[in-house]
């Protein structure tokens, strides 16, 4: 007998597993009003809370479908709907959508009515968001616009997608700036002697990207486990040459051997949990207006490091095996080996840098 389908605004059995210690998943398949089932799954540090968490998000689906998009709906209310429609996406990517919507799309055009919305005002938006917070922001802006006026189509509540008829955005070829060697030891020590940087962890944080040039999100995936002494094995990388093991400069070792030794992250919040990329970003961009740093980024210190390796006369081959960039060439990604990159890297950077420990 042929098993019987799901019906619509419905779920099948939940199942949860614990996929690390005090992390558990639990998952059903959902069936949208398209008719196609769709994964959703949620989070949390117990069976019982993971499984509360889904069932609240398949609730919260369920009263998605129920809400009609008309004429009059208001933007900001159209992004509520749009929110619950992209309920079952990945938690990282449900917080990307919430983001936009909440904070960079409902500020500028919110109470506009859906028939109000037209690609003119839509254009006027996203020049004014790329203006104040970058053609990233704009374009991502302009991705969520699409769904959500997307929906008020489908909806019958407008002819078409005025996202459409906009103009591309042009993104600045304009790259973080690098921090200069000579500037680079006065920065990490008002840094270092900050209370509140220091206190919550942020100083440890920058000395160890100033002194590595490892990307954020690579330094923010960091256990304690990944550090031998002077050896930091770095996992996870956007690509797979930024899978390596790195030789770190003396100063930022002695500074990992003062840490507490306790199981998790390298670089955690006061509370001991992972840190998120964007909080920190705000953290650093806070610290730096707060003691008068400048407009440095964390990428800025990814480019002094290959500033500082460069003129200490290391080869490209050197200086990419450092970073995780690809090879320079397909003869020495082929025949040359990476094991402990970097520790002529490591001395060089320790004496240019001036990185001690605190």
């Amino acid at each position: 007998m042929p098993r019987p389908r799901t019906p619509l605004s419905s779920y099948g059995r939940i199942s949860t597993v614990e996929i690390e210690p005090r992390k558990w998943r639990a998952r059903t398949r959902y069936r949208f009003d398209d008719g196609k089932l769709r994964q959703v799954e949620r989070f949390a540090p117990s069976r019982a809370k993971a499984e509360a968490a889904l069932k609240i998000a398949l609730t919260t689906i369920q009263a998605g479908t129920a809400v009609e998009v008309k004429r009059e709906t208001r933007i900001r209310d159209l992004g509520e709907r749009f929110l619950l429609s992209k309920a079952d996406r990945a938690p990282r990517t449900l917080e990307t959508y919430r983001h936009s919507v909440n904070r960079v799309i409902v500020p500028r055009i919110g109470d506009l009515a859906v028939s109000e919305v037209t690609a003119e005002r839509l254009q006027r938006a996203l020049d004014a968001i790329a203006a104040e917070n970058g053609p990233g922001e704009a374009k991502k802006a302009r991705a969520v616009l699409s769904g959500m006026m997307g929906l008020a189509a489908r909806s019958d509540a407008i002819k078409g997608n005025p996202v459409r008829e906009l103009a591309p955005i042009q993104a600045k070829a304009v790259g973080a700036t690098a921090v200069p060697l000579a500037d680079l030891p006065r920065m990490l020590g008002r840094l270092a002697s900050d209370e509140q940087a220091s206190a919550n962890g942020l100083a440890d944080l920058v000395t160890f990207i100033a002194g590595t040039g490892v990307r954020i999100s690579e330094a923010l995936d960091l256990d304690v486990a990944d550090v031998a002494g002077s050896v930091v094995t770095i996992r996870k990388s956007k690509t797979t040459a930024g899978e390596r093991r790195i030789t770190v400069p003396a100063g930022v070792a002695s500074m990992l051997a003062t840490r507490p030794i306790v199981d998790g992250p390298l670089f955690p919040t006061p509370l001991g949990k992972r840190r998120d990329r964007r909080n920190t970003s705000g953290e650093w961009q806070a610290a730096r207006e707060r003691l008068g740093l400048g407009d440095y980024t964390f990428h800025s210190f990814r480019k002094t490091v290959a500033t500082a390796l460069d003129q200490a006369g290391l080869s490209a081959r050197d200086i990419a095996e450092y970073l995780g960039h690809a090879n320079p060439s397909l003869t020495m990604n082929t025949y040359m080996s990476k094991t402990v990159g970097g520790r002529r890297a490591a001395d060089a950077l320790d004496s240019l840098m001036h990185i001690r420990s605190r």
